[in-house]
Formats: C-alpha cells, structure tokens, sequence
C-alpha cells in the first residue's frame, strides 16, 4: 500500500487499518469469526446508524440547535458541576461509524454486505456534511461553533476537540483507502493544519495536548500517508509535551495553568482536584511514568501513540503498558477497577469483581486500547506475552462487549453480579464511544491477524502470525507479482491450524506461529516444540531453538507448502496474584473465559444468589458441552463428579474467629450437581436473572 505521493505507506510497520484489506477475514462463512463478521456487517452497523441519527450527531453537522444542547450546557468550555454534555463527543461517534463501515465495505467480503448501497449514500451525505461544517479557518468542532463559541481552545483538559478530531482523521483516513476520494482526507489535513497552527512548541502558540489522548495516534497514521514531517513532528510534539512541567506556568502541568486562566478551579466528578491530573495521565512527562495511571481508555490510546512513535516512546510504552499487564489486568483482558474515573487505581494488584466487592469497571474500549497498543509494540518486534495479552483481551473483554445478535452493547464488564444488579447490555449510551469501537475492531481483523513484511533482496517473505484466524491474505511483491498465505483452523475451540504458502519461484518464507501459554503438546509440522513435562531440546530444530520466547520459526520454499500446527486445549484453573489478597480460581480453556450465568444453574443459584459462598477445587474435573448461542457454535463447560462446594455457615457473633488445626477458617460441603459455565463473551444473550460469577472460591480445604 502506498501513500499519496506514491512512497510505501508506514515503511515496514503498516499499520493494520491499512493491511487488513489484503486479507479475507473469513474463508468460512460459517465459522467463529465469519459468523461475528456477518452480525457486525449485517445488523450492527445498521442499527448504530439508526442510533447515530435518533441521538442527533448524525445530523450535527448541519450546525442547528438541538434540544440535547441544553443539557449540561457550557458556557467558556468551564466545567460543568453536573458532568459534560453528552453531545460534546458526537463527532467522534460520527467518526468511528464512517471507519467501520469503510473498513467493512473494503474488505474482500465486503460486497455481500446487505446494506451497502445504502451505506455508501450515508458515508457521502456525512462527509458533504462535515466539510460544510468546517470553518474558513480549518476548525471543526459542532458543540464549540454551535453551542459555545467562547470555549473553543478554552479546556483541553475536558472539552474533547482534540480528541473528536482524532477520531474524525481516523475515518478520514479510511475513507480515503476504501473511496480513494480525497475529499473527506483534505477536510481533515486542513484540521490538522490549524491545530498545527495554533499548539506547539514556538511562542504565540498554545503549548497544549488532548486531555483524551487519540489525536496523537491519528496524526501519527496520517503521516504515514502523507510523509509529511509537519504531521510526524506534531505527532510527537504532542507526546513529549503531555506532563511536561513549564517554567511560565509555574512548573507545572499546562492543565492546571489553563484551568487557572479560564477561573475554572471545578474538579469534575473524576478528579479530587483540578490540578489532580493523573486521571489525565499529565502528572509526568511520558519518560518519567513509571506506573499506568488514571483513566484507562486514556491511557491506552496514550500507550498506543507511544508505540507507533518508536524510539523512547516505545520504551515508555512498553513500561507501562507492562504495569498494566501484571498488576492490573482482569483475568478477560480488561482493564480499570476504579468505577469513579473509569481507570486504573493507585495501587497495585486490586482487581475487585463487582460492586459488592470494591468496584470494578473494564470498559470495553480500554480493551480494544490495549489490542492496539500490543499490535504496535509487536510491529517492533515479537514479544510472546504481548501477542498473548492481544488475543486473550479480544476474545474476551472486546468480544464481550457486544451482544451475539448485534443489538446491544457493554460499556462496563463487570466479573460478577451483586444485590439487585444483572449482567446485562443496551441498546445505546449517552455516551457511545464502546459499540462503533467494537465495529472498527471487527472491520480490521484482518490487519490484526499477521504482520507481513517482504525482503526484495533476498527474496524472503516474513510473515509473523498474531492471531488464529480462518484467512487468506494477498501479498505484494516486486514487479507485478504476488504471494499469498492462507490459514485454516476452528480455534479458539480446536488446536489445530493449517498454513499454506505459495510464492513465485526463488522466493522463501520466514514464518513465526505463535506457541500459547495455554497450549500443551504443541508440535508444528510434526516437530515437537514444547510439552509440558519439560522442552525436549534434542527434537528441535536450529531455527526453532532460535525462535522468539512464545513464537515457533518455520521456514517454507516458495513451491506450495504446508505448516501444520497442532495442540491440546486442556481446562485450566487460574489463580489470581497472592498480592490480591484473594483466594479465587477462574476456568479456562485456551484463550477462552469461562463465567457461571443463572440461565444455566437456575436452582443452583437461587440458593446461592449470584453464586455467592460457591467454590472450585484445583482437583475439580470438567466435561465439555456442546452450545449455540445465537446461531454461533462454542463449548460450555460443566463440572463433573463432586467438584463442586459450598460454604458451609459459620454462626459467631463477631466477624472474627480464631482458627486452629481443628477449626479452619473456612469449612466446606460437598454438592452432589454440576456447575454449568459458558464462555464469558457469551453471557448475557439469553435472558434469565442475569446474575453471573466467574471467579470462585478456592475450596481446596474440602
């Protein structure tokens, strides 16, 4: 792929909103992630259309009052005692909209899609819109033209233009690559020019950043098209300046000299100060953090940016995107225990389950912002744990935040239900940054699938496999002529995959497959790479010795060729960190989640609401079960034999006791039924209470 003035777009790390268009994400309609695809393609992107225009941001850009204006109405961009308005972020649901559809209707299988010449008239009326709605001086915001002129560049911290403009660059962007019309990408380029204008680094200018990053990531991918180092250098002004503490303004961060200028000393219901501003991740210039802090989404989007700069920024990236990892990170691949400021909290190592328990949050979107920070920092090179964090927080935390039948989304996901709460999704948000997020995701897959890069002088093809996906990609080689790769395989429920090659004569192919944490007995083309019991060195190959930790290294010649990988998919029972000071075991099965829901356990929960008081053994025994779930097949797990336990009471009248050998702490009694578990993607699609657990009790006191 190329840029606009015909040098390769992105160098050797093109990014997957570019790539995913050389690959076809399903060869199987009726397989896992062809199924998913189809519901996003058919039924989700119509019904956030609908969405988008009963809520009125589709229509925004007209530049007409709308009664949503009075909510939460602003006046100087100060912040509003009651929250921001809800219509402060239209542009950027607007923007996410057109890069899915785009990514959808570019794709190799985008011309079955059922709505697409109804999409394609939308996409043109929307951007005819927004370029009527930029102002001569290449500012475009709806809320500060329509409802506060005065707050424009008042509240970066707060107000989002920086953030809505990332977002409408992203489909700008993806517009251009499915029409190759330039006129919504030139719309944008004059944005970015005026913020270019108006913040930096030079006297006259703003020295400001977004208080939600995304702008930074965006720009960064608009230079790749464009080569042009103004976008480059802006990119990186932006992440260099964020925490950076000025002399003028009293060495502090720029937020709480500009909260100060407008005599805005409001904190907002986030923040216990207005100079608070490690909800904003602006506590410290981005070398200096060393913990992953505040808003998760946030921070993630940050990471991100971070990332694809390279250099430093990767190092910062890899830092914190490490503390998020391993002490941070729910068991989904979710992210943010602090309800309050949707974030990360102080300390380490706490990760309550639900309400009842402390909080617990994990945004849909800060999942989808660690997928894109794990697929730029493996751009730079390969890291097994990463690759392994990308695809566990996508079939889990991102899947999970959309309903199988493509009709309501979750904004928080929660592990466990409690008192009157259910596990449950909507129809829309007030703000709905979640369910066009999830759409984009889905859109590029395919870029999120491999890593491809070609070496004309030695005539290698590298080609590094991220996730296990059903897809045939296309690859471009010098004077005309093509490779193509295509993998077969039924994960996430079956270990085994099928990889054929074919490429001109006097090409090779350099393949790195990844070898899961949660795989067992795993051979590649019949070559034993790793069991359990202990590496069996002597049966590896040079290049498989010398694979990167968690990736096998096979190499194919350019006649047709096959790697066959294969790999069992044993239950595992996953403890949490000693340092959480619970005790809890949650079940697996390859990179899959499992959760209790009360649709399947009726009884069981009625007497133990929410599966309170319950617990697994590490001997507990599982049978696999079969399930469809709005027409997409999965296996559910059930305990089998006495693998399951229950608290038994304990009467005191103090919430204290001493315990001795005779007297533990927790006593345990043998339940004679079983404990059905469904994927946790797949809770709440099918009524009932709605009251679910994935984590329980360890009992191995029983």
């Amino acid at each position: 792929m190329h840029g606009i003035n015909g040098r390769k777009e992105g160098g050797e790390r093109i990014h997957p909103q570019v790539t995913f268009v050389d690959t076809t994400p399903a060869i199987e309609p009726n397989s896992f992630y062809g199924k998913l695809r189809k519901t996003y393609s058919d039924k989700v992107l119509k019904t956030q259309l609908e969405q988008l225009k009963k809520q009125g941001s589709y229509d925004a850009f007209d530049l007409q009052w709308h009664p949503a204006y009075d909510v939460n109405r602003l006046q100087g961009g100060k912040v509003g005692v009651t929250g921001n308005p809800p219509s402060l972020f239209w542009e950027s649901d607007v923007g996410k909209w057109i890069e899915a559809v785009c990514y959808f209707l570019h794709s190799p299988d985008g011309a079955s899609c059922e709505h697409k010449a109804e999409f394609d008239a939308r996409l043109q009326e929307l951007v005819n819109k927004i370029e009527k709605a930029q102002q001569p001086d290449g500012y475009l915001n709806i809320y500060f033209t329509v409802v506060d002129p005065k707050g424009r560049y008042q509240n970066f911290r707060d107000m989002h233009e920086m953030y809505n403009s990332g977002h409408l660059l992203e489909g700008a962007l993806a517009h251009y690559h499915y029409t190759r019309s330039r006129q919504f990408l030139d719309v944008m380029i004059r944005n970015v020019d005026a913020w270019i204008r108006d913040v930096g680094p030079n006297d006259g200018q703003i020295h400001a950043y977004p208080g939600h990053p995304e702008l930074e990531l965006a720009v960064l991918r608009l230079a790749a098209l464009t080569q042009d180092p103004k976008h480059h250098e802006f990119g990186e002004y932006l992440l260099s300046e964020r925490g950076r503490k000025r002399e003028e303004y009293g060495n502090r961060p720029f937020f709480v000299q500009e909260a100060e200028d407008r005599q805005d000393l409001t904190s907002g219901k986030r923040m216990d100060r207005y100079d608070a501003v490690e909800y904003h991740s602006a506590h410290l210039p981005l070398h200096e953090q060393n913990d992953i802090l505040g808003h998760s989404v946030r921070a993630l989007y940050l990471t991100t940016g971070a990332a694809d700069l390279g250099g430093p920024f990767l190092d910062d990236a890899k830092r914190l995107f490490d503390d998020a990892v391993d002490n941070k990170m729910y068991v989904i691949g979710g992210f943010g225990s602090e309800p309050r400021h949707e974030g990360f909290h102080i300390a380490k190592h706490r990760l309550p389950n639900s309400t009842g328990e402390g909080g617990m949050y994990a945004e849909t979107c800060a999942a989808i912002g660690a997928m894109m920070t794990s697929e730029r920092i493996l751009s730079h090179g390969l890291d097994g744990k990463v690759r392994d964090v990308m695809e566990l927080a996508f079939l889990n935390a991102v899947l999970g935040g959309g309903s199988l039948d493509g009709k309501q989304f979750a904004y928080a996901n929660k592990l466990a239900t409690w008192n009157d709460e259910v596990a449950t999704r909507k129809d829309w948000f007030t703000v709905c940054c979640c369910p066009p997020n999830l759409s984009r995701t889905l859109g590029i897959l395919g870029g999120y699938t491999w890593n491809c890069r070609v070496e004309s002088e030695s005539k290698v093809i590298k080609l590094d496999i991220y996730l296990f996906v059903s897809a045939t990609r296309t690859i471009a080689l010098p004077n005309g002529n093509s490779a193509k790769v295509s993998m077969v395989t039924e994960m996430p429920w079956v270990g085994k995959i099928n990889v054929e090659t074919n490429a001109p004569e006097g090409w090779s192919w350099e393949i790195h497959v990844p070898t899961p944490d949660y795989a067992e007995n795993i051979t590649v083309s019949g070559l034993c790479i790793v069991k359990r019991a202990g590496i069996e060195k002597e049966q590896l190959s040079a290049e498989a010795k010398a694979a990167v930790p968690g990736f096998a290294f096979v190499k194919l010649g350019s006649t047709a060729a096959t790697l066959m990988m294969t790999f069992d998919l044993p239950v595992r029972l996953l403890a949490n960190h000693p340092l959480e000071m619970t005790d809890t075991l949650t079940v697996s099965r390859g990179p899959i989640i499992y959760t209790a829901e009360s649709f399947d356990n009726p009884e069981l929960e009625e007497r133990y609401p929410h599966f309170q008081g319950l617990g697994i053994s590490s001997a507990t025994q599982f049978k696999e079960v079969p399930l469809q779930i709005e027409g997409i097949s999965m296996i559910g797990l059930s305990t089998s034999g006495h693998g399951l336990y229950a608290l038994e009471q304990v009467s005191t009248t103090v919430p204290w006791r001493a315990v001795t050998v005779a007297k533990p702490a927790r006593t345990w009694k043998k339940l004679n039924e079983e404990l059905v578990l469904v994927p946790w993607f797949a809770r709440a699609n099918r009524g009932g209470r709605g009251h679910l657990r994935t984590s329980f009790m360890r009992a191995d006191e029983a």
